[in-house]
């Protein structure tokens, strides 16, 4: 057989072998990080699920949550409480378009009804984009606050009313290289970045996270969300 009919079969033989020695490492990988997480969970006094857990349950009429945006899959959940806030942290796995995203969360949850908003670090594309459609709330009287956070909701009178001076306060505090994306719903703050965490991470994430959860729940103006339940509504 001449060299140039041999070669689509190298060729093939390669790429099939490469895909394999891929599938075999992903799942080394993800059965590693199980194992790891698991440990983890341990270590912080907490209960390993694994796949089994149903998901949160997020009773708002706004869909403020990435959990509510996106129809993703949980996976290496681990549950437990801190500083009286009940915990739930996962792996949360869900397509963009072509893309696959994977990323750490953590969801506290008290008994109070939070104001829905998302709050997060701001960039220049958001400074634009506020330049046109002007919903990030702003406050004039922390104007630290206002440079260093994109706060979004479709109930702006509540969440105003929500964030005191003594929450704007503290979250000028935080340190920016933290990055969190914070969501509130219902009764319910999720934390998460852009990126899964590394196993040896997640304690400081519990730490970080739950502090700036119990500050949020503490300083904050609670209130009832306003608008018909039952309503599904984007901001």
């Amino acid at each position: 057989m001449a060299m140039n009919q041999i070669a689509p079969f190298l060729l093939f033989g390669t790429v099939a072998l490469f895909m394999v020695a891929l599938i075999a490492w992903g799942m080394h990988y993800a059965k590693q990080r199980a194992k790891d997480l698991s440990d983890v969970a341990q270590q912080v006094g907490f209960t390993f699920v694994g796949k089994n857990w149903s998901g949160p349950s997020l009773s708002s009429p706004y869909r403020t949550s990435i959990l509510q945006r996106t129809h993703g899959k949980f996976d290496n959940v681990m549950t437990g409480s801190t500083s009286g806030l009940k915990v739930s942290l996962f792996d949360y796995r869900y397509t963009v378009g072509k893309s696959t995203v994977v990323q750490t969360v953590a969801i506290f949850t008290q008994d109070l009804q939070l104001p829905p908003f998302e709050l997060r670090p701001e960039g220049l594309l958001d400074r634009i984009g506020d330049a046109v459609i002007h919903k990030d709330i702003d406050f004039d009287s922390h104007p630290e606050f206002s440079r260093r956070y994109l706060l979004r909701s479709p109930d702006e009178e509540s969440t105003r009313k929500f964030f005191t001076p003594s929450l704007l306060n503290y979250m000028e505090q935080t340190p920016p290289e933290q990055n969190w994306t914070i969501e509130a719903v219902g009764t319910s703050l999720i934390f998460y970045r852009g990126f899964p965490l590394k196993p040896a991470d997640i304690p400081a994430f519990l730490d970080q996270t739950s502090a700036i959860a119990r500050n949020i729940v503490s300083s904050g103006g609670i209130t009832k969300t306003t608008g018909p339940t039952g309503i599904v509504r984007d901001f």
